[in-house]
């Protein structure tokens, strides 16, 4: 089958998916390194997309960064999801009710993708974005995703060994498999301090006919993370976790692609 791809429209959407992925943004010279593009070719597309404001040059670093346009761009297509406004209605309940930070995610092989964040009004908090991609296996947004895979899916999933970025990481796939089953049974999966130091997570997964299409899950700092607290934001979940199947059942949202 031939190459229909128009080769300057695919670098502009290669660019942004670049720099979507990288939060300090990068040079002219990374760009092109990354995208295995010559310089002189990138630099018109470059300086268009800057001029147009889909992109912003930080004059300190030299650096390229995602601009306002993109953002403006992007919040229109947030408009045009129902699904999406009712989730993002029961994230915005949760934060209200317990002031920590919560997110909506998906599997995409063996990581979690942020589609959705209402942030902590409080000032110390887990710092993140929507479009983040994180290992599923260390987080507990993506425990709730795996627990509905079989022990043969968790390995093909994760054929290498399993990295430690913490000390607190399961790098032990039957050990990750005994807490997935535990998930299934409680309905609940949990993060204490497993990617990131200092950081507890309670996820639920979101199902629809028996299938995980997506999970919710509230951060917290380990310091606020008591026990009464957490409890309170178990209950919370729980509450949301009914709203968002019981509209999933409604409406026959069976994937995740419906909730992006």
């Amino acid at each position: 089958m031939p190459n229909t791809e128009h080769r300057s429209t695919s670098r502009v959407l290669d660019i942004l998916e670049l720099l979507s992925q990288k939060r300090t943004g990068c040079t002219m010279a990374e760009i092109a390194r990354y995208l295995e593009a010559p310089r002189s070719s990138l630099f018109p597309i470059l300086h268009t997309m800057e001029d147009r404001g889909y992109l912003r040059l930080d004059g300190a670093s030299q650096c390229y960064l995602i601009g306002q346009q993109a953002f403006l761009t992007g919040s229109a297509y947030e408009s045009t999801r129902p699904v999406y406004d009712y989730i993002s209605g029961l994230m915005e309940g949760i934060v209200r009710e317990c002031q920590e930070t919560c997110h909506l995610g998906i599997l995409t092989g063996g990581s979690i993708l942020y589609i959705a964040k209402k942030e902590s009004p409080n000032p110390i908090m887990l710092r993140s974005h929507i479009g983040q991609r994180l290992p599923a296996y260390c987080t507990g947004i993506g425990k709730a995703l795996l627990s509905g895979h079989t022990k043969e899916q968790i390995e093909a999933l994760y054929p290498e060994p399993l990295k430690r970025y913490t000390e607190n990481t399961l790098t032990d796939l039957g050990s990750l498999f005994e807490e997935l089953t535990e998930t299934r049974n409680s309905g609940f999966a949990y993060e204490h301090s497993e990617l990131t130091e200092g950081i507890c997570c309670v996820a639920v997964p979101l199902c629809c006919r028996g299938k995980v299409i997506a999970s919710l899950s509230v951060s917290v700092p380990a310091f606020r993370a008591t026990q009464k607290e957490l409890s309170r934001i178990k209950t919370l979940l729980a509450e949301s976790r009914e709203d968002a199947e019981h509209y999933f059942e409604e409406f026959h949202i069976c994937d995740s692609h419906a909730l992006y």
